[in-house]
């Protein structure tokens, strides 16, 4: 997998799934940080989902069940509907006449469309859009032909068991939020995620496979091989997508351990590993974060 192509599935997913981190571990790793007066378990999500991958691993049960409230990126039981969608097209909607062919260049537009039209997608339908919303709403519908789910996704699996069971749910950040990381990415990078996109749509199916089965095994190996990480190439990008997020989250997870409970954070895979995890910065902040198991 090239190395922007990585870069787009961990954030469009705002990652798919979780790194595992102990090799011997069954199902997915989880961690726990003890505050002042509380807990807080921390899950790394798998957003897409098909029925044939539930039931879910146990200890992503158990940590549903010792949690008093359920915290998620975006608490999206919330959402009105229509405000979302107006919102989106507001955000992803090119201004003064532009096009994203104009956006592109006229040589890449063509290659997309060209890409785009074996997949049976019109992209001159999307011409007045940015690249980044079209290559958003591609990976989204090659999922959904492959049988991946956002409904059935983790996040949405315990935010209406969380709802059916009476559970506080609370949201890190708004999707308003979210959706200005993507609309704030250069065009350069809008450009190059979209062409790859189109490219390695066909290879979705047999990635997604191999790596939910190694999320429900805790295989670490497996993991590191089919993740990817380098943003080596896109610093900014890194930067306001994992290292600013984490160094604000890294406060709400404190505040979350200041109070009387056990909270379970779940959040993208991405925020979890590497120098600028949000593990690492509790860690660095003299927080004790360990591994968690039921």
């Amino acid at each position: 997998m090239t190395r922007p192509l990585q870069l787009f599935r961990a954030v469009i997913s705002l990652t798919l799934l979780f790194w595992a981190c102990v090799a011997a571990a069954q199902g997915p790793a989880i961690w726990e940080y003890r505050g002042s007066s509380g807990r807080v378990l921390m899950l790394g999500s798998v957003h897409v989902l098909r029925q044939q991958d539930y039931p879910l691993p146990a200890s992503v049960q158990a940590a549903y069940a010792a949690a008093d409230t359920l915290v998620m990126e975006i608490d999206t039981t919330r959402l009105d509907p229509l405000a979302a969608q107006m919102l989106i097209t507001e955000l992803a909607t090119l201004e003064d006449g532009s096009s994203m062919s104009s956006i592109m260049g006229r040589r890449d537009f063509d290659r997309a469309s060209q890409l785009a039209s074996g997949l049976g997608f019109d992209l001159m339908m999307m011409e007045s859009f940015e690249p980044w919303f079209a290559a958003l709403t591609i990976m989204n519908l090659e999922m959904m032909k492959a049988g991946f789910n956002p409904e059935l996704g983790l996040e949405t699996h315990l935010s209406g068991q969380a709802v059916a069971d009476g559970k506080p749910i609370l949201g890190l950040e708004t999707m308003e939020f979210q959706l200005r990381l993507f609309d704030a990415m250069p065009a350069r990078v809008q450009s190059m995620l979209l062409l790859q996109t189109l490219e390695e749509a066909g290879s979705i199916e047999n990635e997604m496979d191999s790596m939910i089965r190694a999320w429900r095994d805790g295989d670490s190996a497996a993991l590191s091989r089919l993740m990817g990480k380098s943003f080596s190439d896109y610093p900014e990008v890194y930067n306001a997508l994992v290292t600013e997020r984490n160094r604000d989250w890294s406060e709400k997870i404190i505040d979350l351990g200041a109070r009387p409970e056990t909270s379970l954070v779940v959040i993208g895979a991405l925020h979890l590993v590497g120098k600028d995890s949000l593990i690492r910065m509790l860690q660095n902040r003299g927080k004790k974060v360990a591994a968690w198991s039921p």
